[in-house]
């Protein structure tokens, strides 16, 4: 595929939701905090405004997660920051998910917004000396904190760009916006790649050796051979090639196939390392293991600087 068939086929996506993040630095309290320990400058204190109990919030910032990681699955890394790239024939299908998740938030919110008083009320008793109402903005104000947003943009074409400058100088320019649209179907196909290595991998460690196997073994493979293919706008062969192998030879068996017959599950497992072996070659090495964040539950939070 051509450079201009390239940008025919994906285009820049953002999708953005703000949500009230419901915390506050408290001076008073890390200057307490420091005083008690005799030490200044180690961390900053920061309360919780709304207590454990507050499930309208709760909710509302579950869909907004929701409503974020089904937008970057579906869609792919690009190398600007906020930026990723989604093909046009994922469009309509993210726009109209998209909008279940916008009413669903929006109807979340009504619901937040509207039990709000009370948890703030909640949060007072809670909170005892360390409330201050001044933490808690108007329900008016409140209301334009929550919104969300997906947005499109047409991918950079150099053909279409034609500007008022010397032609050598346009050339060039013109040189390094092809260039960067290469860079870029790189980045996204390793981004593609990656996320089925990392399920493979785990398919393969979990066949091995494996005397129980659990039926939802073979989900997370069959779920990306079902997706990923609609993600691979440039076509490129040996990604095509690796997509097709996983979906022949791995996504084909369910978990019960693979549960009742261990000559299954060894063969199977033995496709899937050959299958990792060459989404290894295409990216020019496995992928890195993401890190793990933990998380944090109580009322308040001290966070080092």
């Amino acid at each position: 595929m051509n450079i201009q068939d390239i940008t025919k086929r994906v285009m820049l996506a953002t999708f953005n939701t703000s949500v009230w993040r419901a915390r506050r630095f408290d001076t008073r309290a890390t200057q307490e905090v420091e005083s008690n320990h005799d030490t200044k400058d180690i961390g900053r204190f920061n309360k919780k405004l709304l207590t454990e109990g507050a499930t309208s919030y709760k909710e509302v910032c579950a869909v907004a997660n929701r409503a974020r990681a089904y937008f970057d699955a579906h869609s792919l890394d690009y190398d600007q920051l906020g930026v990723r790239l989604l093909p046009t024939d994922m469009y309509m299908e993210v726009a109209d998910r998209q909008r279940v998740f916008q009413d669903e938030f929006n109807a979340t919110t009504a619901v937040f917004l509207a039990d709000y008083p009370r948890l703030k009320e909640e949060a007072r008793v809670a909170l005892n000396g360390l409330f201050d109402d001044a933490d808690y903005p108007t329900q008016a104000e409140l209301a334009k904190k929550f919104g969300m947003r997906l947005a499109v943009l047409p991918f950079p074409d150099a053909s279409q760009f034609d500007i008022a400058l010397p032609a050598n100088v346009l050339d060039g320019l013109k040189a390094d916006i092809d260039q960067r649209v290469l860079g870029a179907v790189k980045t996204a196909n390793d981004d593609l790649v990656g996320r089925l290595f990392e399920a493979v991998q785990h398919f393969a460690n979990r066949l091995y050796g494996a005397t129980n196997v659990r039926l939802d073994v073979a989900d997370k493979v069959r779920e990306l051979s079902a997706l990923l293919p609609k993600l691979n706008f440039s076509g490129d062969p040996a990604l095509t090639r690796i997509l097709d192998e996983t979906r022949e030879h791995l996504a084909r068996h369910t978990g019960a196939d693979l549960r009742n017959s261990n000559d299954l599950r060894k063969q199977v497992a033995e496709k899937a390392m050959e299958i990792e072996a060459q989404m290894a070659a295409f990216m020019g090495g496995p992928p890195p293991s993401p890190a793990a964040a933990a998380p944090t539950s109580s009322m308040f939070e001290l966070l080092t600087a």
